[in-house]
């Protein structure tokens, strides 16, 4: 089992910014989900392939290492993508420098900015006073930005004790590769000021570390995944509280508690569902909540045998395909995937891209703000 840091650096935003959430998730067992299963896989796959790449594995040891990885296509293509962008940064350092490092799943020490910390960077690369910092997300959910990325600045850190001393680095950049969102963002620092950003972090990882800190409400909360919330205090007052600056409540919400109530409401949808499996594990385990108790869920039918021996059984009773098998046409983006190179000179022609419905957004949203006249036009080819 690979060992975790009390402070870990994939789990920064949440204790340089509420330093009470590391003693509150010890209350909360952690599982892993099988979105985290699947970049467990995607990681591993793409380690071996960079590593094959480099020739530090033989075409044989590549065979025998992914036999036990669930892949499929899509991440095939994806992890052969990042492969891809990591070779590139790294022959862009050999253009310029005979002395280039290439490190991968290298644990970096910042147990000097916080106490006991390390973690592990995907790709750390080392050229004449520059280190690149490569960290590989594999989910979609949420879109990771590199700029001022509190994981990737502690590996910095943690990879300028390491070579620091040896290639007196001057800047390092950090990049973000995630391919399910097409996203590849990059920030560049210099060494001065990661090592003072570093020193101004030292008091708030003090302070999670000895679990003295106060749980403190953000955007960190929900970005951050914390297990706490369900029964964070300091979240549900939060949650729980419409802003409103006047002594005497009117009737009617105004326009700044209906924008502070857009703001919390997909929060609270996320704190009511943490609070019912919450609740849901507490009573499996015998606890009894006044009011409530378990009962089964909706039934369900299912066969005890496979798909394929359903249809043997019904063909060799001589039902027809059309009775036993349920076809429609492929979605656009699954046809893509099938066709690859073809898509586009068979089918491209003929797609069209639906306008989305109008939605609410925050004002720095990257798209384009809605104007009602396109909604005369419905559709158009892309």
């Amino acid at each position: 089992m690979a060992e975790h840091a009390k402070l870990s650096a994939s789990s920064a935003k949440k204790w340089l910014n509420c330093a009470g959430s590391i003693a509150l998730e010890k209350r909360i067992p952690k599982e892993e989900s099988t979105f985290a299963q699947e970049g467990t896989t995607a990681h591993k796959l793409a380690e071996i392939k960079i590593k094959k790449a480099l020739s530090q594995i033989t075409q044989r040891d590549y065979a025998n290492m992914i036999k036990t990885l669930k892949i499929d296509d899509d991440m095939n293509r994806h992890t052969d993508d990042y492969k891809d962008f990591v070779l590139t940064q790294y022959r862009k350092g050999l253009i310029h420098k005979n002395d280039v490092l290439i490190e991968l799943e290298k644990r970096v020490d910042y147990s000097n900015y916080a106490p006991e910390g390390f973690g592990t960077s995907d790709v750390v690369i080392v050229t004449d006073r520059h280190i690149e910092i490569i960290d590989f997300k594999y989910g979609k959910g949420v879109k990771v930005d590199a700029t001022n990325n509190y994981q990737l600045m502690l590996y910095a850190l943690g990879a300028l004790n390491a070579y620091d001393w040896l290639y007196d680095i001057t800047n390092v950049t950090m990049t973000i590769f995630q391919p399910r969102l097409d996203n590849i963002s990059s920030y560049e620092m210099s060494t001065s000021e990661l090592y003072e950003w570093g020193k101004s972090i030292k008091e708030k990882a003090q302070k999670a570390y000895t679990e003295t800190g106060e749980c403190v409400v953000g955007t960190h909360c929900t970005e951050g995944f914390c297990r706490a919330i369900p029964i964070c205090r300091a979240f549900a007052e939060y949650i729980q509280t419409v802003n409103n600056s006047t002594g005497k409540k009117p009737r009617e919400l105004t326009h700044d508690e209906l924008i502070d109530a857009i703001e919390k409401a997909d929060n609270l949808a996320k704190w009511a569902k943490g609070i019912k499996e919450y609740v849901l594990q507490q009573m499996l385990q015998g606890v009894e909540f006044e009011g409530y108790k378990l009962v089964e869920g909706r039934k369900s039918r299912v066969f005890s045998i496979d798909d394929d021996e359903v249809a043997k059984i019904l063909l060799e009773k001589g039902y027809t395909e059309d009775i036993v098998y349920k076809k429609e046409v492929r979605t656009v983006a699954d046809m893509q995937k099938q066709l690859k190179v073809d898509f586009d000179s068979v089918l491209g022609q003929f797609v069209l891209v639906k306008r989305g419905s109008p939605t609410i957004a925050p004002i720095d949203d990257s798209r384009p703000t809605y104007s009602s006249a396109e909604s005369d036009f419905k559709e158009i080819k892309s």
